[in-house]
């Protein structure tokens, strides 16, 4: 997979936080950041694929009335 450098700026507790899990699990920052930004996407995806099927989903008091009633039968 390509990689590109970028620069950011992070909160000193952040950084200590990042330096203590690399130092424990014997990973570098970069991969642990690359790691926890894949996971923090895949989250947002999953979320927004939610929201979506929430609204396609959405049913008007008489549909969900209905829809109950059909169920309870």
């Amino acid at each position: 997979m390509a990689t590109q450098n970028i620069s950011t700026t992070i909160e000193k507790n952040l950084l200590f936080k990042l330096d203590q899990i690399a130092k424990e699990t014997e990973r570098n920052r970069s991969w642990l950041i690359n790691k926890a930004l894949e996971s923090y996407l895949e989250e947002l995806e999953d979320l927004k694929a939610a929201q979506l099927r929430l609204e396609e989903e959405r049913l008007s008091p008489t549909a969900l009335r209905k829809a109950l009633s059909r169920k309870s039968k």
